[in-house]
């Protein structure tokens, strides 16, 4: 039974794949294309030839995530640099950092987004490695605690 349901869904998706795998392809078929596209971004390179055209484009649109909405420019760079941090990705931090100050983020302003990484990491690091118990941590909130301390 499960083997004719793999054999049925593989007849299903293998058209779809195929034809999608063969119109990226097509558009960077020739080597003049592929070498035009390179010269496009420097970070076109990065990527597998049968997927740079799709792989870019989507570059293209994550980068609108920036553009103001749904959250402003300079706060979504902020968050950008509070998770480059985290991850620890240097060139993340370097472009975000720029693009940051572009969008009017100040110095502390950038401080702040990594020391909110570095804080979140911290208590991460007590709660997960003093096995704090979940439901016992999400009564705390629900309970309106921990309250602020005035």
């Amino acid at each position: 039974m499960f083997t004719r349901f793999l054999i049925v869904a593989s007849l299903f998706l293998f058209p779809m794949s195929a034809s999608a795998q063969k119109d990226t392809k097509a558009a960077l078929d020739s080597d003049k294309a592929y070498a035009e596209f390179l010269k496009k971004n420097p970070f076109n390179k990065m990527y597998p030839q049968i997927i740079a055209e799709a792989a870019a484009d989507y570059f293209g649109q994550f980068n609108k995530l920036f553009a103001g909405k749904p959250i402003p420019s300079k706060e979504a760079r902020l968050v950008a640099i509070s998770a480059s941090a985290a991850m620890r990705c240097e060139y993340c931090i370097y472009a975000n950092v720029i693009k940051a100050k572009e969008a009017g983020a100040s110095a502390d302003e950038i401080k702040a987004a990594i020391q909110i990484a570095a804080e979140v990491a911290r208590f991460s690091t007590l709660l997960y490695g003093n096995n704090f118990p979940q439901d016992e941590f999400k009564k705390l909130f629900e309970q309106g605690k921990p309250a602020k301390k005035k």
